[in-house]
């Protein structure tokens, strides 16, 4: 996992394509999120279920994060999933959501496909 306090960008929201593609199978295994689910993914970053959203880099041009682990050389990146309803999430924050209640998994499934599901 990327470091933290290594820029101001919170880091907390970078994710490998493989923690999103193990994730996604995760999410869409659970009844919490139908009938949203999430997008299927492909090139197309306007209509991909995981894609890097176009990124404004502000006032102070900051660049698009990302992170190569140094050890590993993993990739991080500020990848986001696209449900079929539209809602749109980022990876890193959910993964973070499971890591910060590593006992409450079905809480933040319950949580999560609450807010995936009201979105309109």
């Amino acid at each position: 996992m990327p470091p933290q306090n290594t820029w101001l960008f919170n880091t907390n929201q970078l994710a490998s394509f493989e923690e999103a593609r193990n994730l996604r199978d995760f999410l869409m295994a659970s009844p919490y999120f139908q009938p949203a689910v999430i997008a299927p993914e492909t090139q197309d970053p306007t209509q991909s279920g995981i894609f890097i959203p176009e990124w404004v880099g502000g006032p102070g041009g900051f660049p698009e994060p990302n992170y190569t682990d140094p050890v590993t050389h993993v990739k991080y990146f500020f990848l986001h999933y696209r449900w079929s309803n539209g809602f749109v999430g980022n990876v890193g924050l959910i993964i973070d959501k499971f890591r910060r209640y590593p006992f409450s998994s079905g809480y933040v499934m319950r949580v999560l496909g609450e807010e995936v599901k009201a979105f309109r």
